[in-house]
């Protein structure tokens, strides 16, 4: 079993500051590379959502993706397209369905859909940490 644990990152709201759960995800282009993520882990989100500069940085053709909208906060409707996108989160090197949005002006997330049933999955409040642990 291998373990990774990402600190949260600290934002400014009008609240006052908030520590937010984010885990370290690359995503592979279409031409091998591999580019650095910071996404907030979110266990309310079915699916990992990524935007359409995203798409474009790693050379993906937004609509040739499957249409999926899906609903957020304030149930507004959001499309997206989902394509199938390398992934790696420490070591471990798997396929995941992720949607990018037809935005910028959206979150990045890690959603349960592929990653949650790879990892057991930790919110460590008292140490402003996320731990990701495999099953082998």
């Amino acid at each position: 079993m291998k373990r990774y644990a990402f600190k949260y990152v600290k934002e400014l709201t009008k609240r006052g500051t908030i520590h937010r759960p984010i885990a370290h995800v690359h995503l592979q282009s279409k031409e091998g590379g591999w580019f650095l993520f910071y996404p907030y882990v979110d266990s309310g989100a079915d699916v990992s959502l990524f935007t359409r500069s995203d798409a474009d940085l790693l050379n993906l053709e937004l609509r040739e993706g499957e249409y999926r909208p899906i609903m957020g906060i304030g149930r507004v409707m959001l499309p997206t397209y989902i394509h199938k996108v390398h992934m790696k989160i420490g070591d471990l090197q798997f396929n995941a369905d992720v949607a990018f949005a037809n935005s910028d002006e959206v979150p990045r997330l890690i959603g349960r859909e592929t990653i949650f049933k790879k990892f057991k999955i930790t919110f460590d409040e008292a140490n402003l940490q996320t731990v990701f642990e495999t099953y082998e």
